[in-house]
């Protein structure tokens, strides 16, 4: 059958939302592209300053467009909404030349931290330069196409992992990124000059998408794998990043020896924490033997930065 129309399904949210609607949408999706599209913030004079509002969105082709799937989505973001406020969604039919930029109309390079720039890989260089964007001489750009929906660089809790590793991550370093989900934070480290990379997820989709993420951006020296913490077999590592959820964490730490992981002069960086969830994760560190060195915050969700006792 001929696709003549393409269903467009989106929903308006914030960053905290956005990572999980993409999340609960992608199963809907066709071949699970999710879009997370975040627009400039015109009334800010910052040229890489961003509105607070992202549009997540999916595409049905016209077969799979059917009341029962409309009503099925409904149904989820309704049951989302009593947790955190999330619209309901709309739906828009398009043709199928329309369909095919549709979602690369307003996704833009921004910057994350002093260093870090988050670039779709349909905007080149020189489109870059072009736009008014000034990449320094130490500046990284990591290629990440919104269509991912295991991390691009919107939530949060990326955004502040990026910054921890701008700050701990040295050329030459081995890092293990626990919960890799897009790569994202693995493909950074590799451009700040993290030189031994191991990844791990349970999601088999995820791992897929970490290692094309790490093609994409020309990182040949990233190994990751579906599975657990536990089944990561070397210890010692200069840097460890876990961002995942609170109650995982603290089961890590409490049953998984996370800190084992870590070398004696290493790091460890927790995120994926809610303000009222981290008295629990601090005990968890502390009885681990571990002791807090700095914190990052972003609204009411934190990241750890955690060291070795002494």
């Amino acid at each position: 059958m001929t696709t003549m129309y393409w269903l467009e399904v989106s929903v308006v949210t914030d960053g905290e939302a956005a990572e999980a609607v993409a999340e609960v949408l992608r199963p809907f999706a066709y071949q699970g592209g999710v879009v997370l599209e975040q627009l400039g913030d015109e009334t800010d004079l910052d040229p890489n300053a961003l509105e607070p509002i992202i549009t997540v969105k999916i595409y049905l082709p016209e077969e799979e467009d059917s009341l029962a799937a409309r009503q099925r989505i409904e149904e989820i973001l309704y049951h989302m909404n009593r947790l955190y406020p999330v619209p309901p969604p709309t739906f828009r039919k398009l043709q199928e030349q329309d369909w095919a930029n549709a979602w690369k109309e307003h996704y833009h390079p921004f910057r994350i931290g002093k260093r870090i720039w988050i670039q779709p890989s349909w905007v080149s260089a020189e489109e870059v330069a072009a736009s008014g964007i000034e990449l320094g001489d130490d500046d990284i750009a990591l290629v990440l196409d919104p269509g991912m929906a295991f991390g691009t660089g919107t939530h949060p809790t990326t955004q502040m992992c990026l910054q921890a590793l701008e700050q701990v991550v040295q050329p030459g370093i081995s890092l293990l990124d626990v919960g890799t989900g897009s790569g994202i934070l693995a493909v950074a480290a590799a451009k700040l000059g993290a030189e031994k990379l191991w990844g791990v997820d349970t999601d088999a989709m995820a791992v897929k998408t970490a290692v094309a993420n790490a093609t994409q951006n020309h990182v040949a020296h990233f190994h990751v794998w579906q599975g657990t913490l536990t089944s990561v077999q070397e210890r010692g590592w200069d840097v460890v990043v876990v961002n995942i959820l609170a109650p995982v964490i603290m089961g890590m730490l409490e049953n998984d020896g996370l800190m084992g992981y870590v070398g004696q002069n290493g790091r460890l960086i927790l995120s994926g924490i809610i303000d009222e969830q981290v008295g629990g994760v601090e005990t968890a560190v502390a009885n681990a033997g571990g002791t807090i060195l700095q914190r990052f915050i972003i609204r009411d969700w934190v990241t750890l930065v955690v060291g070795h006792n002494k």
